[in-house]
């Protein structure tokens, strides 16, 4: 599918831009990478030197459509975004700026440079949002499915799913080295879950979805949640250091749980036969989904709390997987 394309990643200096750049050069296609941080693409530029930098905001029309018309794209994968949580709460419009209308300037010079496929990373957080960020990126969901109703070529998607171990968002790590430091944690509620994988797993989830859209869904993985309590017991088992915290409560905009679909999606939702994926059906769709290739999905709410392991050992093997990929 990849062989001899060129695919453009905005923001593609971030972990998991990293990991569907290595994958894609893997598969022989020719990487423009969108970015406005101009020394993280220099680093990314001696690790993979056969990629093409762009320096640009998504926030930016005129310069994601010249740079589309010069490169011309078969693929754009939409990674770029403002995300951290508490700051947006304090910052919306920013996040209103990147996240909104930067997902709509993507959109529009995807469309009207007649790209294949455009697919939206978004999160988890955009289910049920309580938070200014999640409230961006579930309108920025909205604006690919509304775009790719009124395009007669270019497929447009969304992907959602949860915490990636080692990435640059990740508490893994954060709380690796404070343990290891022997500082004090820093966390929520003994009884918060979020859903967790590695970052080979989320390139997989979105190169998947990609792949098996037909246009407008928005895709979720299925994979397990994991309490906090469990994750401090398996961190204390891989590093050997003692786990000692302090419960804050809730930060601004943040959730004890997280979603993945609410009651109303999931009744828009099926699964996709021979994947890990769910997708949410376009309520309005001029697109044919062959019946063959989908399930319907049963479940009510995909929600973190529903969806725990306790498995110590289990989620031990997946941060020293996470961790060795990171």
């Amino acid at each position: 599918m990849f062989k001899n394309k060129t695919v453009l990643i905005t923001g593609g200096t971030g972990s998991l831009g990293k990991g569907l750049i290595k994958r894609l050069i893997g598969y022989g296609a020719t990487i423009v990478v969108y970015s406005r941080d101009e020394a993280k693409q220099a680093e990314l530029l001696r690790k993979f030197p056969s990629i093409i930098r762009v320096i640009g905001d998504v926030r930016d029309f005129q310069q994601l459509d010249t740079t589309m018309k010069i490169h011309k794209p078969n693929f754009v994968f939409h990674t770029g975004a403002l995300k951290r949580v508490d700051d947006i709460e304090f910052y919306p419009m920013e996040g209103i700026k990147t996240n909104v209308i930067g997902s709509d300037n993507v959109a529009r010079a995807s469309l009207l440079n007649n790209v294949d496929k455009c697919i939206l990373v978004s999160t988890d957080k955009s289910c049920q949002s309580v938070s200014a960020y999640g409230a961006t990126k579930l309108l920025a969901e909205r604006i690919f499915t509304n775009y790719d109703y009124n395009s007669t070529k270019t497929i447009f998607c969304s992907v959602r799913y949860g915490n990636v171990i080692a990435s640059r968002g990740s508490f893994i790590p954060l709380f690796m080295d404070k343990m290891a430091k022997g500082e004090t944690l820093n966390i929520t509620d003994e009884n918060m879950s979020r859903f967790l994988f590695t970052l080979e797993d989320a390139v997989d989830t979105v190169i998947d979805a990609l792949t098996h859209s037909v246009g407008g869904e928005v895709f979720i993985p299925k994979i397990k949640s994991y309490r906090l309590p469990t994750c401090l017991k398996a961190l204390e088992q891989i590093s050997g250091n003692k786990a000692n915290y302090k419960i804050n409560g809730l930060r601004p905009g943040e959730k004890l749980h997280e979603s993945m679909l609410d009651k109303t999606e999931a009744a828009l939702s099926y699964e996709v036969i021979n994947t890990n994926l769910i997708h949410i059906r376009p309520q309005y769709t001029n697109k044919n989904f062959n019946p063959n290739k989908y399930l319907k999905y049963k479940g009510d709410i995909y929600i973190s709390s529903n969806f725990i392991s306790e498995d110590i050992d289990e989620l031990v093997n997946l941060i020293n997987k996470g961790l060795n990929e990171g």
